[in-house]
């Protein structure tokens, strides 16, 4: 976002008026509407049917926290996300205190997120108020914090390239909010649209009014997955689309822009639908792969451990793979003594790492690298070949 005009020549303006769209080429999205469905659909199937699917899904909220961030420009990695989670997790009074504010966003993202579905599974209304909550909570720390947090605009904002001085799309006006947004939430919760059609819809709209001084992109996305959850098309608020819009970045951006520029709604709809149908494929094969490296590593922590209690400590270390030895020992389901015994064994046989040693009243900090490797080098795999994880701790892939 641009603070100030400079180049406007080139500039596409909302489009006043014209939502939501009279009308849409349906004969052009049955294709890939059919396609997304049915993506969806197994992937809701699969995440469904796994036993303690959260461990599997939380990785991935974890992944998408960083792409959605990285599309904004933030730079964050897995580890450094986790590390934040885990000092904070430890009751650290600043656990932000050796982060970048990079990581700081990625964290907060994912932690507006998490909220955010958790308040929807309590009950809450898809609504403003808890869009406005969710943005107090992205921008609660770092360099956020003095971009009116859960407030909406008060001057006009723009899109555009800051170096260069241009600007691509100009919101709309803060004195036009108002009513637009209760139009979107509306539209949100009682448009008659095929749900899917509905998301793909709602998304561009929430980016086109750019209603925050900061933060929308993030905002923006979050709300498909939410969306997605409540109108019914997953039994979970759990999906995670980010890594399609980085990789056809330019294409999202364009594609948005041209619903105000010549009000091309099906074409970014066709777009939105590409994106969920592809997406849904790749998050499918990343919570297989997790799935598949719990099963390998459930062997090695049983030889490892040679304990009843060998279940509860992977379990833990894939729900928290970086995490400071004091909450293993509280949190893992075992007698103090025992998680102490383990977490000393897992570090001698090479299955964490130690980060941080012990030092006066901090606990350890480990690692399990394993399921960080993982979460590394998944995004850049050629998924049409399987993951195969051996013994040594190492991943590759076999035609």
């Amino acid at each position: 976002m641009i603070a100030k005009p400079f180049d406007l020549t080139d500039a596409v303006t909302y489009h006043t008026g014209t939502f939501p769209p009279p009308r849409l080429d349906y004969e052009a999205l049955l294709g890939p509407l059919e396609d997304a469905a049915a993506s969806l659909a197994r992937y809701d199937a699969k995440m469904s049917g796994m036993v303690n699917s959260e461990l599997f899904l939380a990785p991935l909220r974890r992944q998408d926290a960083i792409t959605s961030s990285r599309i904004e420009g933030t730079i964050s990695t897995i580890e450094e996300l986790y590390r934040i989670e885990a000092e904070e997790d430890a009751g650290s009074a600043d656990p932000y205190r050796e982060a970048r504010n990079d990581d700081i966003e990625t964290f907060l993202y994912s932690r507006a997120l998490r909220n955010a579905q958790q308040a929807l599974a309590e009950g809450m209304p898809l609504g403003e108020h808890l869009i406005r909550t969710a943005h107090q909570q992205l921008l609660s720390s770092g360099r956020g914090a003095r971009k009116r947090p859960g407030s909406y605009k008060v001057e006009q904002n723009y899109i555009g390239d800051e170096r260069r001085g241009r600007i691509h799309y100009v919101p709309i006006a803060p004195e036009q909010l108002a009513p637009a947004m209760a139009e979107l939430v509306h539209y949100i919760n009682h448009g008659t649209m095929r749900p899917l059609i509905r998301t793909a819809i709602a998304h561009v709209e929430f980016e086109a009014l750019h209603p925050f001084e900061d933060g929308n992109g993030r905002i923006g996305r979050m709300l498909i997955t939410l969306m997605l959850w409540k109108l019914g098309v997953l039994h979970q608020p759990n999906f995670f689309v980010s890594g399609y819009f980085e990789t056809h970045k330019d294409e999202y951006i364009e594609r948005m822009r041209r619903v105000s520029a010549g009000g091309d709604w099906t074409g970014w709809v066709t777009f939105f639908l590409r994106a969920m149908h592809a997406q849904a494929t790749v998050n499918i094969q990343t919570a297989d792969a997790i799935f598949h490296l719990h099963g390998a590593m459930r062997e090695r922590f049983r030889e490892a451990l040679n304990s009843q209690y060998h279940d509860q400590a992977l379990d833990f270390v894939f729900a928290s793979p970086i995490f400071r030895n004091d909450r293993f020992v509280e949190r893992s389901g075992m007698p103090a003594s025992s998680a102490r015994a383990l977490s000393r064994r897992l570090v001698e046989t090479g299955l964490l790492h130690t980060i941080e040693p012990a030092s006066g009243r901090r606990a350890a900090m480990y690692a399990f690298d394993p399921l960080l490797d993982l979460l590394k080098v998944w995004p850049t795999l050629d998924r049409r070949a399987p993951l195969r994880y051996d013994r040594t701790l190492t991943y590759s892939q076999q035609e």
